[in-house]
């Protein structure tokens, strides 16, 4: 059991989690369990990530919670191993139902290539039931890799969660999470321009 140090726990630890494609169909070795179970080891080669095909139009992997809960901080893992560029544009959303491309609130807005290890705040008490790594495709055609994704949050109890709150994204919204975003990269010393094709 992986606890954050505020006390909350890791709510996507070995939950059900689903991804778009899965890079030569191989499962155990690619597919979308391998950013949930608990091992941050970050070598795709080894097995120990996600890897979708690159010919998506979006790439996404989705995480069901099971039940709502309000998102405190999301961690991601990424490949150490290899195309470290690829891990770069991106957003985490959040949803209360499994159409995450219509309704969602965003948690965080990547641009540019992010560090390995990303550590994002949701600080606007967002909830959800679900969270989504989107990438959308777009000339480099990365696939998306995820070697863990740890979210930290607190169950929604004892009242009913109004899903008219979540809204599609607007540009306000998106303006917000690039300067959150901007914050966060300066913290980890990273540009915040698109990084060039190693």
């Amino acid at each position: 059991m992986i606890i954050s140090g505020n006390g909350s726990l890791n709510i996507a630890l070995n939950k059900n989690a689903t991804q778009v494609s899965t890079f030569n169909d191989n499962v155990s070795r690619f597919g979308p369990m391998n950013a949930n179970n608990g091992n941050r080891n970050q070598v795709a080669t080894n097995g120990d990530c996600t890897h979708t095909t690159d010919t998506d139009p979006v790439k996404w992997w989705t995480v069901d919670f099971g039940n709502m809960y309000t998102i405190e901080s999301v961690h991601i893992y990424a490949r150490k191993d290899c195309c470290l560029e690829r891990h770069s544009d991106f957003e985490i959303r959040l949803h209360n139902t499994s159409d995450w491309s219509s309704q969602f609130s965003l948690c965080y807005k990547q641009i540019g290539q992010a560090p390995s290890e990303l550590y994002v705040n949701c600080t606007d008490h967002l909830s959800g039931k679900y969270l989504t790594v989107y990438k959308k495709d777009d000339h480099h055609h990365y696939p998306l890799t995820l070697c863990e994704v740890e979210v930290y949050g607190n169950e929604v109890t004892g009242k009913t969660v109004n899903t008219n709150t979540l809204k599609p994204t607007t540009e306000i919204t998106t303006i917000t999470n690039q300067i959150r975003q901007m914050t966060t990269n300066t913290r980890n010393n990273y540009d915040i321009q698109p990084k060039g094709i190693a």
